[in-house]
């Protein structure tokens, strides 16, 4: 009797020492706002989980770098590229679960995975909860649970994610499409202190028999790119560092937030139509969305080009549904292009709203034509664009106007060479820089343009550009160039080009990310239709077929001979060599051929700085360049046999 007994107790003592429970699964999900793939396959992730059930998982979507535009990736980048580095993912889309080895989203989790997944037995429990003091205070608690009897430490790190679980975009942030976005990581924290930017997690420890480790810190200053409140969720993991393993997963449930408002807003202002009517009436549309509060008082602004802020204020009584537009007093844009900025300052004295992203409203840009025209010639070649902070992009020139048809700078625009290890890609290899219109990867029928400022013609007056462009296959990628002499109301094409007759070296499959000095063609069109006329517009069309990249440099609108760019290309007849090059107080022009010159020193804005006639028997030219501030200069060198151009650096 004594034996039977012992060997019951036996038995129970072991099933009180190895309690297991079954994992919750962990997804993590690298993913990206404009990366194609994603958006086909992001669809069946979703059905898939949704047939799982929303809480028997636990999901986190790591918003990557590349390989394009994600702003939720800019909000937060260091933790989607931890848990990518930590992984060894290199392409998008990408999911591991549980810790396992990375893979296609479709083949990684499905029904079969997932409940193979869930089936699996582990040793801990985490049991997480949020509460909210008010819309700007939240705290987070946390157990995790030994629910053996013996201590364990299979998993030594804890991660704690704050995510949205679900984030709307009223139009696609990315090039993809997708508009609708779930379990997007906004923070990681540290789970002993709460301190942000935890994206190595934090130790976890050695967890005795059927104990508890409570973890649990308050925030009280949430990140300001959060797009609403209310979809908050905080993603607790612990993990064994050296396997990758996650031991368990759990997340905190919905709660509601004290005293918010859910409200939104957008611009509706109102530009006149012509490039050269400044008349401008800004208005932003308010609108209401609470159930169970009414708007009385708004407060909105707006600025023009980071100017003086205008503000404006609603008094009225908004139910639920109901939109008011806020109209300010009609003002102007400036020339060249304007930046708009709009901002709801406060509803209802100060009440908190749940979404920042729908009263957040994007910056609007407008693009006028310069008040008056300047003398030709008129020359870009792009050097002197003030580059983004942080990129090597740029669209702001002094000469005329990006209109971007939607795409952003790093696929048309200025791009800077030495940035990127491109070196001096500019036209035939002689400048850093050059505009890029990125068609490789802008969806066909997209239309972008470049517009000069007017320009005054004289006589003898004459265009000048180099492109380089290579074709995909047979695509026919289009650029177009047109002028104007009333203000836009009509246009004359004066040249129109596309596909294989605008190329100038073969087509390839590859990205055509920079041009050789050997891939440039220079292009001369007559302009003397346009003599003696003030306010001319020059406007360069592109229109994507989605081929490959297009590059203009060296733009000249002027008499003929007046482009320091056209003739980059060195030239036998006419060869010379600039040196020292930088130079500083004086710089040699040593010539190659024996027979009266000219040389002209050119500024970026193609303005002569300096002019000396050399006759015959004179080789080596010293220029005085004491009196040029620092730059880049163009060295025109013009014979009887032609005209070269070489560029000199001024320290």
């Amino acid at each position: 009797m004594k034996r039977i007994l012992f060997t019951f107790l036996a038995i129970a003592g072991s099933a009180a020492g190895f309690s297991q429970v079954n994992k919750v699964p962990l997804i993590e999900h690298f993913t990206q706002a404009s990366c194609g793939p994603c958006a086909s396959q992001n669809p069946t992730l979703k059905a898939n989980l949704d047939a799982f059930g929303t809480a028997n998982y636990v999901r986190v979507s790591h918003q990557v770098s590349w390989p394009g535009v994600d702003p939720m990736n800019a909000s937060f980048p260091a933790g989607p590229e931890d848990r990518r580095s930590y992984y060894g993912i290199t392409g998008v889309p990408n999911t591991s679960l549980n810790g396992g080895a990375p893979g296609s989203s479709t083949t990684i989790v499905t029904a079969s995975t997932l409940a193979s997944a869930a089936a699996q037995m582990t040793d801990y429990s985490i049991t997480a909860t949020q509460s909210w003091a008010n819309a700007n205070e939240v705290t987070v608690d946390i157990d995790v649970t030994n629910e053996t009897g013996s201590a364990i430490s299979a998993a030594d790190k804890i991660y704690v994610v704050m995510m949205e679980e679900v984030v709307t975009y009223s139009s696609a942030p990315g090039s993809n499409g997708e508009t609708e976005f779930e379990y997007v990581m906004r923070e990681m924290y540290n789970a002993s202190t709460g301190a942000g930017g935890a994206t190595t997690g934090a130790a976890l420890g050695t967890i005795a028999g059927n104990a508890t480790t409570n973890f649990n810190f308050t925030l009280t200053s949430l990140p300001n790119y959060i797009a609403d409140k209310n979809e908050i969720l905080f993603a607790v993991y612990i993990q064994n560092n050296g396997t990758k393993e996650i031991e368990q997963a759990g997340k905190t449930a919905h709660v509601a937030i004290p005293g918010i408002i859910s409200v939104s807003a957008g611009a509706n202002s109102t530009a006149a139509t012509s490039i050269c009517d400044y008349d401008f009436t800004p208005q932003i549309d308010f609108t209401n969305n609470d159930a169970s509060t009414n708007v009385t008082q708004v407060v909105a602004e707006y600025s023009i080009d980071a100017g003086t802020p205008v503000q404006q204020t609603f008094n009225g009584n908004l139910t639920n549904g109901q939109m008011t537009s806020i109209t300010f007093p009609a003002t102007t844009l400036n020339p060249g292009t304007s930046v708009v900025s709009y901002e709801i300052i406060s509803v209802n004295g100060g009440q908190d709203w749940s979404s920042p992203l729908a009263v957040s409203i994007d910056d609007e840009s407008y693009s006028k034509a310069s008040a008056s025209g300047v003398a030709a010639p008129v020359f870009e070649g792009f050097e002197n664009a003030t580059l983004e902070s942080g990129t090597g992009y740029s669209r702001d020139i002094s000469t005329g106007f990006f209109e971007d048809g939607g795409v952003a700078s790093n696929s048309f625009g200025v791009v800077d060479g030495p940035s990127y290890s491109y070196g001096s890609h500019g036209g035939f290899g002689n400048s850093d820089r050059l505009v890029r219109a990125r068609l490789f990867s802008i969806g066909s029928g997209t239309v972008m343009r470049l517009t000069m400022d007017k320009v005054n013609l004289g006589t003898d007056s004459e265009l000048t550009f180099n492109h380089a462009y290579r074709q995909y296959a047979a695509e026919n990628d289009r650029l177009e160039i047109h002028v104007s002499d009333d203000c836009g109301a009509t246009w004359t094409s004066v040249f129109n080009e596309a596909g294989s007759s605008l190329s100038t070296i073969a087509a390839s499959t590859d990205a055509y990310n920079s041009p050789g000095a050997g891939d440039w063609e220079a292009n001369t069109i007559d302009l003397s239709a346009f003599d003696g006329t003030d306010d001319v517009i020059v406007r360069f069309t592109i229109t994507s077929a989605f081929g490959n990249n297009l590059f203009i440099d060296d733009i000249n609108i002027g008499d003929a001979g007046s482009n320091p760019g056209a003739s980059i290309v060195e030239d036998e007849k006419v060869s010379f060599k600039v040196f020292p090059n930088p130079a500083n107080e004086q710089f040699v022009v040593s010539l190659g051929q024996d027979i009266d010159s000219e040389i002209q020193i050119l500024d970026l804005q193609g303005k002569i700085v300096s002019t000396q006639v050399v006759s015959a028997g004179n080789t080596n030219v010293t220029i005085n360049s004491s009196n040029l501030e620092a730059g880049v200069y163009t060295v025109l060198v013009k014979t009887e046999n032609g005209v070269t151009a070489k560029k000199v650096t001024i320290q």
